[in-house]
């Protein structure tokens, strides 16, 4: 009984372990080829504790088998600064030139009033306006001209009492409504341009923005959402051992739509790692990337960029606001030109996402128009 119980010790080990690497292995493989795989990614951090709960009772025991999951952790520990971060960098006292650049995916500004809350664009408003960032990259943005407060005139002049003189901003949708991403700036955009996904409704932009004689170019993003539905959290929530035939067809439906998105997601990604590469200034990469930090899409976006988060971020960072918690889909990138500090999210109730901002300062004379 004795050795059965050790075997089963050691597989139960060895199971955690491998499903650990796998859950790793998700950033190296597109989804495109494998796209179940992808899943994977969002258990890690969950993997990566129960790895290290396993290698502290084996120590404990005096184990050998201690081993097998310390290996584990270690092959996956630098995945781990990507999710969990303990100190931030706070910025020195005295800097070159400081840029705050801010990431928000404002949800259409609560248009539909999904918050319950009639303030809710004068919140968010208010919200930017004591921020005050210099570079701010604008997700979901949205006017309609049917509707007062939403005006593309209103919503232009907002900005522009803020002291942003430089705003750029691509639509979708017609019929009166303007749906898109939103680029806005106190320092001259000198250049900008668009980069359209096919058979999709989210988009990337770039601006060429000179701050101070050194010229950098901004891309925001917004990446393919899986686009769940209410009734697609409410068949999660039901789900138990047994299901019955009405969960097992949402449960295809939600297969459905997140195989689709991880797909398009990942070459959404890889176009956009092209046209990055390639810029002739530093860069800077914001946006709602609609994918964890443990994913094909994060290690593709983020190439030779630093990730603001690892080096001034604290906790787990989460930007997620919604009925799955905890979640980190929103990033500021930037080139090495940059030091970056003062990483913080902001728990504010007005979207489904928080916004999050970094103060930059780029080198003197790194990128000279």
């Amino acid at each position: 009984m004795r050795r059965f119980l050790k075997s089963i010790s050691f597989f139960i080990t060895l199971a955690f372990a491998l499903l650990l690497l796998a859950s790793v292995a998700t950033i190296y493989i597109s989804p495109v080829k494998i796209h179940f795989l992808t899943l994977m990614g969002f258990a890690f951090p969950v993997l990566w504790v129960i790895n290290l709960l396993l290698f502290t009772g084996h120590t404990f025991r005096k184990s050998k088998r201690l081993l097998i999951p310390l290996l584990a952790l270690a092959l996956t520990w630098n995945q781990w600064s990507n999710v969990f971060q303990l100190n931030g960098a706070q910025k020195p006292e005295a800097m070159h030139t400081p840029v705050k650049v801010m990431s928000y995916n404002a949800r259409m500004f609560d248009f539909y009033n999904w918050s319950g809350r009639e303030n809710t664009p004068e919140a968010i408003y208010n919200f930017l306006r004591s921020e005050k960032p210099d570079i701010l990259c604008i997700q979901e943005y949205f006017t309609s001209e049917r509707k007062e407060g939403f005006l593309p005139n209103q919503t232009r002049a907002r900005f522009r009492a803020m002291g942003y003189q430089h705003v750029e901003y691509r639509f979708d949708n017609g019929r009166g409504a303007g749906y898109g991403i939103a680029t806005l700036s106190k320092y001259p955009i000198v250049n900008k341009g668009s980069l359209l996904f096919k058979e999709s409704k989210n988009m990337s932009i770039f601006s060429d923005i000179n701050i101070n004689g050194n010229v950098v170019r901004v891309f925001n993003n917004h990446l393919e959402s899986i686009g769940f539905n209410p009734h697609d959290f409410d068949v999660i929530d039901s789900l138990r051992f047994e299901m019955n035939e009405q969960q097992r067809e949402g449960i295809q439906q939600i297969v459905t739509k997140m195989s689709r998105a991880f797909r398009q997601r990942s070459t959404q990604a890889e176009t956009l790692s092209n046209h990055i590469s390639n810029s002739p200034y530093p860069v800077i990469v914001c946006g709602d990337f609609n994918d964890t930090p443990i994913s094909y899409v994060y290690r593709t976006m983020r190439g030779n960029l630093k990730d603001a988060f690892r080096e001034s971020g604290k906790g787990l960072g989460g930007t997620y606001n919604g009925r799955l918690p905890s979640l980190r889909i929103d990033y500021i990138f930037h080139a090495a030109e940059f030091n970056s500090y003062n990483f913080k999210r902001y728990k504010v109730d007005y979207s489904d996402h928080y916004p999050i901002s970094t103060t930059l300062e780029l080198a003197p004379g790194a990128a000279k128009e």
